[in-house]
């Protein structure tokens, strides 16, 4: 019979399967680099030391997930834990970051005026646009970082660094920008 994939045992070996990844990147960094595009701009150093710090954030998540389910590993998250454990194992798995839709997802939403993506608009004025639920799920992890940087004085697509920055300086917050609730957006 196939397992469920929504219990605290199955998210756990998610996690840890992604830090694992993350771990085999930091140890091969400049080999992992030099197959990626703008790889030759990252310190291979500080860069694993980011990976690592990511599979470290993952295999704390999988062992409170553990540590939640006591002697029941197999039973089922609510939705609302589901959600935030799938938001820390997909980072994992993703090289350790996650893209912050908002800024894109409130533009639509302010042009939808003209463009007649209405949808859009009401569902961002009302606070359940997907972008902000995405938000809101990855910060209730409090696994993450946000990170939206300025390199040669153009601004980098803003996104959520697994475990958190290496270094204060690698996350830059721009606060001229953020939202009513004190978020970035």
């Amino acid at each position: 019979m196939r397992e469920h994939t929504d219990t605290y045992e199955a998210l756990a070996r998610r996690c840890e399967a992604g830090a694992r990844d993350l771990e085999y990147e930091a140890d091969n960094a400049a080999e992992v680099l030099a197959g990626r595009a703008g790889g030759d701009r990252l310190d291979p150093q500080q860069w694993a030391a980011g990976q690592r710090n990511a599979a470290q954030a993952a295999r704390e998540y999988a062992a409170e997930l553990r540590a939640e389910a006591g002697d029941q590993p197999t039973a089922r998250l609510n939705p609302a834990q589901f959600a935030q454990a799938e938001r820390v194992a997909l980072a994992a798995e993703l090289g350790g970051i996650l893209i912050d839709g908002r800024p894109s997802a409130e533009r639509i939403a302010q042009s939808s005026d003209y463009t007649g993506h209405n949808i859009d608009r009401e569902l961002w004025l009302a606070g359940t646009h997907p972008a902000q639920q995405k938000a809101a799920e990855i910060e209730a992890t409090g696994k993450f970082t946000h990170v939206a940087e300025t390199i040669d004085g153009v601004k980098q697509v803003p996104f959520w660094r697994l475990g958190g920055p290496v270094n204060e300086s690698t996350s830059t917050r721009d606060t001229a920008r953020a939202d009513r609730d004190g978020d970035e957006f």
